[in-house]
């Protein structure tokens, strides 16, 4: 568990969430004295339920900024440590400036489904616009900047209108 709460404080602001289940069926006051006494930050759940499973305690897993499944194994296993550096290298860190919980400005245009050039669906935020480029932030939360010659023609004039005549604040 020290292991843990040092990795969850060196890399929270890059976007590492650690959820660890308690499987072992203790009571909420036992499992309060172990995060008092650890200073644990992450979400503890009790029990767990759903597609994945596991054999051993403790047990990992790391999902991509993708969401998709990298490592499932023992914490102290070296690849552990190497698959979380791996995926939080594929993550923007977070600006020090917007880590505030209360966003100084909004999206230029909310979540919606775009369309690119080939006809392919794109579920995103148009955060703004820098040059050729708008600056998606992903439903995972990955801020992606994609060229908008790439997209549909309905949808870069979409962009462009919103670029030139932004909502009044």
């Amino acid at each position: 568990m020290p292991h843990l709460v040092e990795m969850d404080k060196r890399n929270r602001k890059k976007g590492l969430r650690i959820i660890a289940p308690e499987r072992q069926n203790s009571s909420e006051e036992d499992i309060k004295k172990v995060t008092d006494e650890y200073k644990v930050e992450y979400t503890i759940s009790r029990g767990t339920s759903g597609p994945v499973s596991t054999r051993g305690i403790p047990h990992a897993f790391v999902f991509d900024a993708t969401g998709q499944l990298v490592f499932s194994g023992h914490p102290g296993n070296d690849d552990f440590e190497r698959t979380v550096k791996k995926a939080l290298r594929e993550v923007k860190d977070v600006d020090e400036k917007k880590s505030s919980l209360i966003e100084t400005t909004g999206p230029l245009i909310n979540q919606r489904t775009w369309t690119n050039s080939e006809g392919k669906s794109i579920v995103a935020t148009a955060m703004d616009v820098e040059g050729e480029n708008v600056n998606f932030k992903m439903k995972n939360g990955r801020i992606v900047s994609y060229p908008i010659a790439q997209l549909s023609e309905d949808d870069q004039a979409l962009l462009k209108e919103a670029a030139e005549n932004p909502a009044d604040e």
